[in-house]
């Protein structure tokens, strides 16, 4: 199980995933799109994929279940016991034959830092290990109704996400998303250039060369004001699912 110089999409729950579910529609298929399809949770009950990442122990997730036995993780666990694939997670049980324990002690002494605090991270991670060409995270928005301002997991995805890119791992996301700021057009990703349109350029291998061009006209003062304002979602589609109910 080793997904080295492959293609891997990595499938979370938030609402870009539906970008994946559109790509792959119009190209005919998952294969034709990616290598290797990770899917988070209970994503792995909803998309074909080759491996399944749930790093909560199953004996926690089994007490949630007994305390909510109508709830989604109680429907998932009978699916966890019967899953085709390699579920990663952080430790085995006799009971869940799919489940295979992610490599900490191999991933910490190859980049060693301890931050890991969703499970979209140790996915990342693991691509990171097994040096895969190109990753492509859909669904892991971290954006949510009333609690965007206090999701702490994107930032050590964004971490991870860093390191891969450090590694030469080339990183695709969909416009949707707001992991990266992808959501954001490519002028606003450059804090402070506000008076002038950048151009990139490049030939072949050789540096990239940047280009300014004054803007005709500045923004106004309201316009200014209106880019420090937090107070909107960051996720377009959450936002006009927030504005629907």
């Amino acid at each position: 199980m080793n997904a080295a110089g492959k293609h891997v999409a990595i499938l979370g729950l938030g609402p870009s995933v539906a970008a994946f579910l559109d790509f792959t529609r119009r190209l005919g298929g998952r294969s034709k799109f990616c290598d290797e399809v990770w899917a988070i949770n209970a994503l792995g009950d909803v998309f074909a994929c080759d491996r399944v990442f749930h790093m909560d122990d199953v004996r926690i997730q089994e007490i949630r279940a007994a305390a909510n036995p109508e709830g989604n993780i109680a429907a998932m666990l009978p699916w966890l016991k019967r899953s085709p694939v390699p579920v990663v997670t952080s430790r085995k049980h006799p009971d869940y034959p799919a489940l295979v324990e992610f490599p900490l002690a191999d991933v910490v002494n190859e980049v060693p830092c301890g931050y890991f605090n969703s499970t979209a991270a140790y996915a990342v991670a693991m691509a990171v290990h097994e040096n895969v060409a190109k990753l492509t995270v859909f669904g892991n928005d971290f954006t949510y109704p009333d609690r965007h301002s206090a999701e702490k997991g994107r930032a050590c995805v964004e971490f991870w996400l860093g390191i891969a890119a450090a590694r030469g791992i080339k990183i695709s996301l969909p416009k949707l998303t707001t992991l990266m700021d992808a959501l954001e057009p490519q002028e606003k990703r450059y804090y402070g250039y506000d008076c002038v349109h950048l151009a990139f350029k490049r030939d072949g291998a050789g540096p990239i060369e940047i280009s300014f061009t004054e803007r005709e006209q500045l923004p106004t003062a309201e316009e200014i004001e209106g880019a420090y304002d937090h107070s909107r979602h960051p996720n377009a589609l959450v936002e006009a699912s927030e504005a629907a109910s």
